[in-house]
């Protein structure tokens, strides 16, 4: 599985992933983790913002799919396995997702103001 990460830097990007053969909790931790971090960086360039970060969230919602169907990991395996830790929708980052609802009504308002 790889699980996808975008920054959008004005007139730059960074392209994010981390491929691996993930248990359930870690591939819901490193997912939670880099949709985040995508939710708050990766919409700052037009580019960015118009297609590669939604692109990428989705990408995200069918690795999390995937994620789902995965057997929760059996106690005593080798190897420290990572906390899932809250879900996006409780976490700060959440609040990502105003960021293009904000501009879509910035550009409302100055074509309505224009016309």
């Amino acid at each position: 599985m790889t699980v996808r990460g975008h920054q959008g830097i004005l007139i730059m990007m960074r392209f994010l992933s981390l491929n691996g053969p993930f248990c359930r909790n870690c591939g819901t931790a490193v997912l939670r983790d880099m949709t985040g971090k995508t939710l708050l960086q990766g919409w700052w360039s037009p580019l960015s913002l118009v297609i590669i970060t939604p692109f990428t969230l989705l990408w995200n919602l069918f690795v999390r799919a995937r994620l789902n169907k995965l057997e929760p990991p059996v106690p005593g395996q080798p190897g420290p396995q990572l906390d899932p830790g809250l879900p996006l929708r409780k976490r700060p980052a959440v609040w990502g997702l105003l960021i293009p609802v904000i501009w879509v009504l910035f550009m409302v308002f100055q074509y309505a103001r224009g016309s």
